[in-house]
C-alpha cells in the first residue's frame, strides 16, 4: 500500500462523529513519545510509546491502524510482522505498542493524527516524529510563512512530498512539521537531501487506507512559485538550511460542476484558444456538490489535452501522456451536477441510499464509449473514482445452475450515443451499485428499466441500417435481471436479413442502443418471430401467476433471465415462446415456458441439481471490490474438463483463466485487470454439467 498525499471523501458535515471531528479542546495532547523525535539507532524491536496528559478512552475506534484508538500516519507505512501487544499504563495515559517489528537502515516518520480521552476530548494538535534505525540523521532544514487569510493556521500540517502530488505515482509524506500557532512560521528539520514537494494540510484524519481525507471545512495549499497552478518543487542539498518556503491555505468547500466551470475554462482557453471540454468527473454529494472535480479539455489545433482538477475550488492544472479518444466537445447547455442529482435521486438514486447507507456517488459526463478501456485520469494524490466501464444497475447475480441464454456479439460496432452524465451509487457495505445514464442537455432517464417490445422499437431502426429487410429472429434479457413485471435494464435483440443471409446483434440499454454487431454463432433456423408476440409484461404476468410471484418472495438473490424464440429445443420448433428461468442462491432453478402468441402455459420445470454437483464452488473473488488484481477460487469433486472465463457486462469475453482437465481439489487463479475499465465482471466456472456465474468489481 502506497501512501498517496490526499484521498477526498465525500464527508458531510452533518455526518462527522466525533472521532472525525477535529475541535481544538486546549486539553488534550501529546506530552512525549518513545522514541523521541529526532532518535538514531533506534532497535529493530523498539516499544513505541506515547503518553498523553491524561487517560485514553481505549473503546475509541478510527480507520488507520484498523479497530486501533489512535489514530496514526505511518511512512513507511509497513512493517516486518505484526506488533507483539499493545498495553496501556495503569492511568491509562500512555500507550505501549511491545516490538514494532522495523526495517534496518530505514528512516520512519510517524504522525499521532488523533485520540479522544475519557473526557471526550480529541487531540488538540496532531504530534509528528521522525526516528531512524540508522546510526545517524540528516541536517537539512525547509523554512517558510503559511499564511491563511482570515483564518488561523494552528493545527496545519506541513509537508514534504518525495514526488509531484499530481503525478501519476501521487509521492508519498516523508516529512513534516505541525505548526503550533498563529504565526504560520515554521521550520521542518531532519531533511534528507532531494526533491520535494511542499504542501500543507488543516483539519484532516487517516483513513482506512493509511491515506488522508479531507473534508468539507478542510484547507489546503501548495507552493506555486510562478503562480501557475502546478505545485512546484524544491531541491534541498545535504545539510542546506533552505528558507523562504511560503505559501497560502484555501478552505476547501464543495462546488457543483458549473460553479468552477468559467474559471476552468478560462484557464483552458488561455492554454489553446481552441480548447473544448470532453470530459468531466467528480465524486459527489446528494446536493450534487462535489470536493474534486477533473476537468478534460482537448485542443485540435495542438492536438493534446490538458487536464485541470479542483480541490474545493483551487484549480490545479496537471499534464497528461495517456493516448486518448475523446476528441468531441460536450455540448455548451449540459445540465449542472446539481439539477442532474435530482433527477437522478428520483429514479432510484434516493431509495438506494436509505437501503445502504455507506453509499458513495461517482458521476462523470462525457460522450459515451461501452468498449472504453483506459482512465484519462491520472491517479496522483487524488483518487480519481469515476467509472470507466458501465456496470448494469442493481443487479443480483444468483447461482447460475444452467447454461447462459444469452449470446454475445464479436466484433461489435459502437453505436454514436450522446454526451451524458453517468450517476452511480455505490455500497462497498452491500457489494451493489446503481447507475444511471441521463442525457446531459435534456435530464432524459436513457437506461430506465424497459419491456422488450419498447426496446426492440430501438433496436428495429439500428438493425434496418444494417440490412433493410431485417426481421426479428429472437430476444435475450442481457445480462439483465427481469423484473416482476417484465422489464430488463439490457436486452439483446437478433435479427436476421435474408438478402445478407447472415444474423446480426443489436443491444438496447433502457431506450439506448449501444452496440451491435454479427453473432458469431450459427443458428438453428432462420425462421424468424412472428409478429403479434406477447410483450414481456405479458407473458411474464403468466409466469408470475403460475408459481414466479411464490418464488421470488420465497427465496434470496432471485435473478430472472428471458427469451423468446421458437422452440427448437422443444417439441414444436413451430411454437414461439417466452423462456422464463428463475434462479436463486438459496433454492433450485424454475423455468416457465409460456406460448409467447396466446399467453398459455406451455411447462413448467424444477431443474434439481445432482448430487455430484453440490461438491463442485465457485468461491466469490478476494478482494472485491478490486484493483487490478484479484484470486478466484473454486473446488472440484472429480477430475473434469473445466473453463474460467471471465466477462464484461455487455457478455465480451475478456479474460480465460483456465480451459483444460483439472483434477479435483482446490483450484487458485488470479486476475489482473490492469487494462480493463472499471465495472462490473462476471466470471463463469463450467465443470462437467455445472455452471456458476459470480459478480466481482473493479474499481480504479
Amino acid at each position: 500500500m502506497c501512501h498517496k498525499i490526499i484521498y477526498i471523501l465525500l464527508i458531510f458535515i452533518w455526518g462527522l462523529s466525533v472521532f472525525f471531528a477535529k475541535p481544538v479542546s486546549g486539553q488534550f495532547w501529546v506530552t512525549s513519545t518513545f522514541p523521541v523525535h529526532g532518535s538514531a539507532s533506534v532497535d529493530t524491536a523498539v516499544t513505541f510509546s506515547i503518553t498523553f496528559n491524561s487517560a485514553i478512552d481505549s473503546s475509541a475506534r478510527f480507520q488507520f491502524p484498523e479497530g486501533f484508538f489512535v489514530n496514526i500516519y505511518l511512512y513507511p507505512d509497513s512493517l516486518i510482522g505484526e506488533p507483539d501487544s499493545i498495553t496501556l499504563s495503569p492511568d491509562l495515559s500512555t500507550v505501549y505498542v511491545h516490538n514494532l517489528h522495523l526495517f534496518a537502515n530505514t528512516t520512519y516518520y510517524f504522525v499521532i493524527v488523533d485520540a479522544v480521552n475519557l473526557a471526550g476530548d480529541s487531540l488538540e494538535l496532531p504530534h509528528p516524529i521522525l526516528f531512524t534505525i540508522a546510526a545517524n540523521l540528516p541536517s537539512a532544514t525547509v523554512s517558510g510563512t503559511l499564511s491563511y487569510p482570515g483564518n488561523d493556521p494552528t493545527g496545519t500540517w506541513v509537508i514534504l512530498s518525495n514526488d509531484n502530488p499530481f503525478s501519476s505515482g501521487g509521492g508519498e509524506i516523508v516529512n513534516g512539521i505541525i505548526i503550533p500557532n498563529n504565526t504560520g512560521i515554521y521550520t521542518i528539520d531532519l531533511v534528507e537531501a532531494g526533491t520535494y514537494w511542499p504542501l500543507a494540510i488543516q483539519n484532516f484524519n487517516i483513513d482506512q487506507d493509511g491515506e488522508i481525507e479531507i473534508y468539507p471545512g478542510s484547507a489546503f495549499g501548495m507552493y506555486d512559485n510562478n503562480g501557475d497552478n502546478i505545485p512546484d518543487s524544491i531541491i534541498v542539498n545535504e545539510g542546506a538550511q533552505i528558507s523562504g518556503i511560503d505559501f497560502s491555505l484555501n478552505t476547501i468547500l464543495p462546488h457543483t460542476a458549473r460553479d468552477l466551470f468559467p474559471q476552468v475554462q478560462s484557464a483552458a482557453q488561455g492554454w489553446s484558444s481552441d480548447a473544448d471540454l470532453v470530459q468531466l468527473s467528480g465524486e459527489l454529494e446528494t446536493d450534487g456538490g462535489s470536493l474534486f472535480w477533473q476537468y478534460l479539455f482537448y485542443s485540435r489545433s495542438l492536438m493534446d489535452y490538458q487536464l485541470w482538477s479542483s480541490i474545493g475550488g483551487i484549480l490545479i492544472q496537471e499534464n497528461l501522456s495517456e493516448v486518448l479518444e475523446d476528441t468531441v466537445a460536450i455540448p455548451a447547455n449540459w445540465l449542472d451536477s446539481d439539477s442532474i442529482m435530482i433527477i437522478a435521486d428520483a429514479h432510484g438514486g434516493s431509495e438506494f441510499r436509505q437501503n445502504y447507507p455507506d453509499a458513495e456517488i461517482r458521476g462523470s459526463l462525457k460522450y459515451l464509449n461501452f468498449n472504453e478501456n483506459k482512465n484519462p485520469y491520472r491517479s496522483g494524490i487524488i483518487k480519481t473514482s469515476t467509472s470507466k466501464g458501465i456496470p448494469l444497475s442493481n443487479e443480483k447475480i444468483a447461482i447460475q445452475k444452467g447454461k447462459w441464454l444469452y449470446p454475445s456479439p464479436t466484433d461489435h460496432f459502437d453505436i454514436s450515443l450522446p454526451a451524458s452524465w453517468i450517476i452511480q451509487y455505490y455500497s462497498f457495505a452491500g457489494n451493489e451499485q446503481l447507475m444511471l445514464l441521463i442525457e446531459a442537455e435534456s435530464g432524459v432517464i436513457l437506461n430506465e428499466l424497459t419491456t422488450a417490445a419498447s426496446a426492440e422499437s430501438q433496436a428495429l431502426l439500428v438493425a434496418q441500417s444494417w440490412a433493410p429487410d431485417s426481421k426479428l429472429w429472437g430476444i435475450y434479457s442481457h445480462m439483465s435481471n427481469v423484473d416482476s413485471v417484465g422489464r430488463a435494464e439490457m436486452w439483446m435483440f437478433i435479427y436476421y436479413s435474408s438478402s445478407l443471409d447472415s444474423l446480426h446483434a443489436v443491444a438496447v440499454w433502457g431506450k439506448l442502443p449501444i452496440f451491435e454487431g454479427p453473432t458469431g454463432w450459427t443458428a438453428p433456423d432462420t425462421t424468424t418471430l412472428p409478429s403479434g408476440w406477447l410483450d414481456s409484461d405479458a407473458a411474464i404476468a403468466v409466469a408470475e401467476n403460475q408459481g414466479g410471484t411464490t418464488y421470488r418472495n420465497s427465496n434470496q438473490d432471485v435473478f430472472v433471465q428471458a427469451s423468446l424464440l421458437h422452440w427448437y429445443y422443444g417439441p414444436n420448433p413451430d411454437l414461439t415462446i417466452w423462456r422464463f428461468f428463475y434462479t436463486s442462491s438459496t433454492t433450485d432453478t424454475l423455468e416457465f415456458l409460456v406460448n409467447a402468441l396466446t399467453g398459455t402455459i406451455v411447462g413448467i420445470s424444477d431443474q434439481k441439481p445432482t448430487p455430484v454437483l453440490d461438491k463442485f464452488t465457485l468461491y466469490q473473488n478476494c478482494p472485491n471490490p478490486f484493483n487490478p488484481e484479484t484470486t478466484i477460487e473454486f473446488d472440484l469433486s472429480k477430475t473434469s474438463e473445466v473453463t474460467l472465463k471471465i466477462f464484461n457486462i455487455l457478455g465480451q469475453e475478456v479474460a480465460t483463466l483456465v480451459s483444460g482437465n483439472l483434477s479435483a481439489g482446490k483450484h487458485t487463479y488470479h486476475w489482473n485487470a490492469s487494462h480493463q475499465a472499471s465495472g462490473v465482471y462476471l466470471y463463469r466456472l463450467e465443470a462437467d454439467e455445472y455452471v456458476k456465474t459470480t459478480k466481482m468489481m473493479l474499481m480504479k
